[in-house]
């Protein structure tokens, strides 16, 4: 059986469209704070205007990139990815989400080298993306970019319902 895939529209929307983002920021973070016993008490009490301070302040002067895509432009957008450049010349995935039913069809794969190749045009020094423990379907995806385990962090949990 064959299945009709619309056509999709990718764009650059800036640090002027990072609230569109919104509601698929807070799907990807109930996915996280699901995928982590631990620390999903913690995960699910973040809120977005604060996670958009820290990557505005981070990428100032024109250093944020964020991608979104959707069916048309005027229906709501089905992923995005935000990339950003520190002052120090650090490229860094900083968020990235597709919608379910989207997951396997090239979406997250076109965001990436999108991205990508922004982080090569703002030469920087080194590309990073931070990436839960827990969510191994992640940790296989970007490895298919080249990126790989460096250090691993630990952090104590607070989170006593675990």
């Amino acid at each position: 059986m064959s299945q009709t895939v619309r056509q999709l529209i990718y764009r650059d929307v800036g640090a002027e469209g990072i609230d569109r983002v919104r509601p698929l920021w807070e799907k990807l973070n109930a996915h996280h704070a699901d995928l982590s016993p631990r620390f999903g008490s913690a995960i699910r009490i973040r809120i977005f205007d604060a996670r958009k301070q820290k990557l505005l302040a981070k990428a100032d002067a024109g250093r944020l990139r964020v991608d979104l895509v959707s069916a048309d432009s005027d229906e709501p957008s089905v992923a995005y990815c935000i990339s950003t450049v520190s002052t120090d010349g650090v490229g860094e995935i900083d968020s990235i989400f597709v919608e379910g039913h989207l997951r396997g069809q090239g979406v997250g794969t076109e965001l990436m080298r999108r991205a990508l190749a922004w982080l090569e045009s703002m030469r920087v020094n080194s590309k990073i993306v931070s990436v839960m423990s827990e969510n191994e379907e992640a940790l296989a995806f970007y490895r298919r970019f080249g990126f790989h385990p460096r250090t691993i962090l630990l952090q104590e949990s607070h989170d006593h319902t675990a």
